[in-house]
């Protein structure tokens, strides 16, 4: 997929891939029981990535380069060979979490790389339950 998004210079340039301006951890976007994306709340799903240091990062699919374009799951880390542990979509719920999964066409993450993501979320769950939508994976575990 890099190689396509190389032709692309709204999307991969000599500094690599632009920095999607909505990007956050989802710890940072938490807003009391919500979570709050660019003053926004989502209900609908929302690309995803899990860093090399664990951290759960979100983001629109906003490209500033040109709005028309599509902004791929490497723009929430930018650079030129931005590295995750895992990345698909997690689903929202006005505001809350209700599903993630591991559909990353970039990145094509194992199945088993959503142990990690798990993890963190279960942990997210522990510090602030009402974060998670009824009907949530993490609220049918406890």
């Amino acid at each position: 997929m890099r190689d396509i998004d190389k032709q692309d210079p709204d999307i991969y340039d000599s500094n690599g891939y632009f920095k999607n301006p909505t990007a956050t951890t989802i710890e940072d976007a938490v807003s009391g029981n919500k979570v709050v994306i660019d003053g926004k709340v989502p209900d609908g799903p929302v690309t995803y990535v899990m860093d090399m240091n664990g951290n759960i990062i979100i983001g629109k699919r906003v490209n500033p380069n040109d709005g028309r374009k599509r902004a791929p799951h490497p723009t929430l880390i930018g650079g030129k060979d931005p590295q995750v542990q895992c990345a698909g979509m997690i689903t929202f719920r006005k505001g809350k979490i209700l599903s993630v999964d591991n559909q990353s066409g970039h990145y094509r993450p194992n199945i088993g790389s959503m142990n990690k993501v798990n993890d963190a979320l279960n942990k997210l769950y522990d510090s602030n339950p009402n974060l998670f939508a009824p009907g949530s994976e993490w609220r049918k575990r406890k």
